[in-house]
């Protein structure tokens, strides 16, 4: 089961640091960006830089680099929008830019795809093996939560009361829970036992096929820690389903950079979740 062309590019292309600090800085940004802006901003962070020789040195190979090699291979696979001619470049913003979310091959691959680690460091991609790691560590992810957590569950075998009991402790802490799923009984147990939640019904076709293996899981803790699973085998009598996840901890590890470019305007709608939530999403779970 192989990646299609361009997501492969794209997920060789987000495990280099310097290019997601350029996504991040154009993310942030108000509007397209010079060239020069750009190498500006990317220098600066540099803190190396300690003479106004150096940093001219710098800028100078920063600028090249973006204008040669760069922003011309990110907006090849439409992660940027980049005029060579004019030296603007703007975050590419149209669903065409991000990693296809309908394409279930290429999540199911993902799994495999990325290089696993188990130590756990920042900059890792960590793999759990078995469902009750994978529920521990998702109990753990729900107590860290400060701000917000997004989550995306496929089916009930993933959703225990204590799961439910850790995102009521989440919600007293003020945290902005938003749960989607496409199976109806996820759905109303989130409802009834987080009814200060978002819950809503995604319309992603990934999430409902019948095969496997299968996407299981997506949560992503204040849009900097991420576990992503699978379900390898379907639950038989003897037991539940088989699952399989990976971990990413910080704002620019490579699996927390590439679902928040999955997620993309999704996340967005978080921003306005408590007072207009109901007219950005697609389907609004009253």
């Amino acid at each position: 089961m192989d990646l299609d062309p361009r997501t492969e590019d794209q997920l060789q292309l987000l495990c280099d640091a310097r290019n997601r600090a350029i996504c991040d800085i154009l993310a942030e940004a108000d509007g397209p960006l010079h060239v020069t802006e750009l190498a500006d901003q990317i220098v600066a962070h540099d803190v190396d830089i300690v003479s106004s020789a150096t940093y001219d040195e710098k800028f100078d190979t920063v600028s090249f680099e973006l204008h040669h090699v760069r922003l011309p291979k990110l907006a090849e696979v439409a992660l940027v929008e980049y005029d060579p001619d004019a030296n603007f470049v703007s975050r590419k913003s149209s669903p065409g830019s991000m990693v296809e979310w309908q394409d279930e091959k290429a999540l199911e691959t993902l799994v495999t795809n990325l290089p696993g680690t188990r130590e756990g460091e920042e900059g890792d991609v960590g793999v759990i093996e078995g469902l009750d790691p994978a529920f521990e560590y998702a109990r753990k992810l729900a107590d860290e939560a400060e701000e917000e957590l997004f989550a995306l569950y496929a089916t009930t075998d993933l959703l225990e009361d204590e799961c439910v009991r850790h995102g009521e402790r989440a919600l007293n802490r003020d945290v902005r829970i938003s749960i989607g799923s496409q199976n109806e009984t996820v759905r109303e147990l989130c409802r009834e036992g987080l009814p200060e939640a978002t819950v809503w019904e995604p319309q992603l076709d990934w999430l409902n096929t019948p095969t496997y293996p299968r996407v299981g899981r997506l949560i992503l803790i204040d849009r900097r820690k991420v576990m992503f699973s699978v379900l390898t085998e379907p639950p038989s009598e003897e037991g539940p389903p088989e699952e399989i996840a990976l971990i990413g901890n910080g704002e620019e590890n490579p699996l927390v950079v590439l679902v928040r470019e999955l997620l993309g305007p999704r996340l967005d709608h978080l921003d306005y979740q408590h007072d207009d939530i109901r007219s950005h999403l697609p389907t609004y779970n009253d």
